[in-house]
């Protein structure tokens, strides 16, 4: 896979989002920090998605599509 350093990170980065998530439901945080992590979470899923679908098919894949 290329680019595999960098979904490493993403998955990191989407790992946190997650964790902070769940820190500000048990804090009860405002709902607009919770709003704004929800949103990074999503561009992060998004950013992966892409990713993933720029790598070429491998042999034994079935595409989704």
């Amino acid at each position: 896979m290329r680019n595999r350093n960098l979904v490493n990170r993403k998955l990191d980065n989407l790992e946190t989002t997650l964790i902070t998530l769940q820190q500000i439901v048990n804090r009860q945080s405002p709902i607009e920090s919770y709003r704004a992590n929800i949103i990074k979470a999503q561009g992060l899923v998004s950013d992966l998605r892409d990713m993933v679908e720029a790598e070429p098919m491998a042999p034994g894949e079935i595409n989704r599509i």
